[in-house]
């Protein structure tokens, strides 16, 4: 029994179809479309490690930015926060929740608001807040981590969305192949036919 061809065995006679006297010129055409495609990906490469370096740099600067325009805090907790909240496999909904705190402006007045905190903490609990040049409360700066994960996702979407817009090309291609080598054998057929009507 003779033995079935590797992938890559198979990958390479489809795209290299060589002098195959068998190829038609649309077999070609489409292992032209596959390397290019193939090509341009990789290609896309260098312009995606670019712009995610580019939104990890302004990552950086809004994280210094925020850095030096914020500042920790005392918080107390006003009112209870909600319980944790966990689904049937025990992990929990969501880590943090929302709940109503009071916290004092460095040389201002008592403010009042709503701050992130951990589930399940009572009211008179104190948490760590984060507030802006004005005495909101607002988010922790961005950290280094948190700027370099940015970067490298918005780096990886980019990629993925030139790959999916070759992709796109390429069936596109390939199904206006097919037409045209459809309708190539419904005419040789067609021919094929009316020479055997006549014979």
């Amino acid at each position: 029994m003779r033995a079935q061809p590797g992938i890559a065995t198979a990958v390479w006679r489809r795209l290299h179809v060589g002098r195959n006297p068998l190829a038609r010129p649309s077999d070609r055409l489409e292992a032209a479309l596959v390397i290019g495609v193939v090509l341009v990906a990789l290609l896309a490469i260098p312009f995606a490690v670019a712009v995610g370096s580019e939104a990890y740099d302004a990552g950086l600067r809004r994280a210094g930015e925020q850095a030096a325009n914020r500042h920790e805090s005392t918080a107390v907790l006003v009112a209870d926060a909600p319980p944790a909240q966990v689904r049937f496999d025990g992990v929990p909904v969501e880590e943090t929740v929302k709940a109503h705190a009071r916290w004092i402006v460095p040389g201002g007045p008592v403010r009042e608001g709503v701050v992130t905190v951990d589930p399940g903490l009572t009211t008179g609990n104190e948490i760590r807040i984060w507030l802006d040049a004005k005495g909101n409360a607002v988010e922790a700066p961005a950290t280094p981590a948190d700027v370099a994960g940015q970067g490298v996702g918005v780096g990886v979407a980019f990629w993925i969305v030139c790959v999916m817009l070759l992709a796109g090309f390429f069936l596109a291609g390939r199904s206006m192949l097919g037409r045209l080598r459809g309708a190539a054998w419904e005419r040789e057929w067609r021919r094929v036919s009316e020479t055997w009507t006549a014979a």
